[in-house]
């Protein structure tokens, strides 16, 4: 499934990625990846070694495409000044320097990022009180917990007036109200018109945080979309129903003369139905329990949820 606009069509392109393919020497970090993003908060997923990180650096114009080509704002290339305060980069892991103070190491980014001085500490200063830092403030960054070094690298990004934020792994090492807090952040930023680009390999809070998705396996775009497009396509993969009720056997018979059944197994009361046409078990299913009589307590679904699209697209790539 390959990602054209992710957002509303009428909106402008904030960031644009034309058969996109980067090289290690011999290794393939991303292959010929086509996307373009609007304002909206869009979770990037994918395992280790997808080429979430790679995608994130060439989206951040810290490197450049061995091929292809990276767009931002409708058009600009790389390094033009009009892309000045407009992108916001927060890396995986904790490289920040010790002896710097929170506020200094702020205020300096976003000074570097071209914004003046009073406005740049002063912004630096308002997010960082935000983020529940007013006592750390001045003091270096090595007396910090990891958790609040996690949120001076958030404020720095959330302090500039982005266009594109570009978060890896930003909820890391935070306790569940400061995650609230930055989700809130988030959700401001989309609202004065910003694309979020939000990378975890969590998909569940990805999922509950995110209205568009991107989906990335050994480098490749394997699927995007809206929530509704990607649970269509999740629905459409479904292979299986669990089907809880008392009389198993006597569904589980009805249903292999009226539906096109691939295997049938009963696991602890459940019935368990693999089908080579999920759509033609859906519909048999209400004629065969009305056939038996069945007092059917439960119906599920296997095979639509995110984990298993993973795994479903991963083998088509291979």
């Amino acid at each position: 499934m390959a990602a054209s606009a992710l957002s509303s069509p009428d909106a402008a392109s904030t960031l644009s990625f034309q058969r996109v393919s980067k090289q290690f020497g011999a290794r393939a970090a991303l292959l010929d990846v086509s996307m373009d993003l609007r304002p909206g908060l869009v979770g990037l997923l994918g395992p280790n070694g997808a080429g979430k990180t790679t995608w994130l650096r060439l989206a951040a114009g810290l490197t450049v495409p061995s091929s292809g080509q990276v767009t931002w704002l409708d058009g600009l290339r790389r390094r033009e000044p009009r892309l000045d305060n407009r992108i916001a980069y927060v890396s995986d892991g904790d490289s920040l320097p010790r002896a710097i103070s929170a506020l200094s190491l702020c205020t300096e980014l976003l000074r570097c990022s071209g914004l003046p001085a009073n406005e740049a500490e002063s912004r630096a200063h308002s997010v960082l009180l935000r983020l529940g830092l007013e006592a750390q403030l001045e003091a270096p960054l090595g007396t910090l917990s990891r958790g609040q070094r996690q949120r001076v690298k958030l404020a720095q990004a959330f302090a500039l007036p982005a266009s594109l934020l570009l978060l890896d792994e930003p909820l890391n090492a935070l306790d569940p109200i400061w995650r609230m807090e930055v989700a809130a952040l988030m959700q401001e930023a989309v609202e004065a018109g910003a694309c979020v680009v939000l990378s975890s390999h969590i998909l569940e809070e990805v999922q509950a945080l995110s209205t568009w998705l991107v989906l990335l396996f050994r480098g490749r775009l394997v699927a995007a979309g809206s929530q509704r497009e990607i649970h269509d396509l999740l629905h459409n993969r479904a292979n299986a129903l669990r089907i809880r009720c008392p009389e198993p056997r006597l569904l589980a018979r009805e249903l292999l003369s009226r539906a096109p059944v691939s295997a049938l197994r009963i696991d602890d009361g459940e019935l368990c139905v693999n089908a080579t046409d999920i759509g033609a078990l859906y519909r048999a299913l209400p004629a065969c329990i009305v056939a038996v009589d069945a007092r059917v307590e439960q119906v599920q679904t296997d095979g639509d949820d995110l984990v298993s699209l993973f795994k479903a697209l991963s083998a088509e790539v291979r």
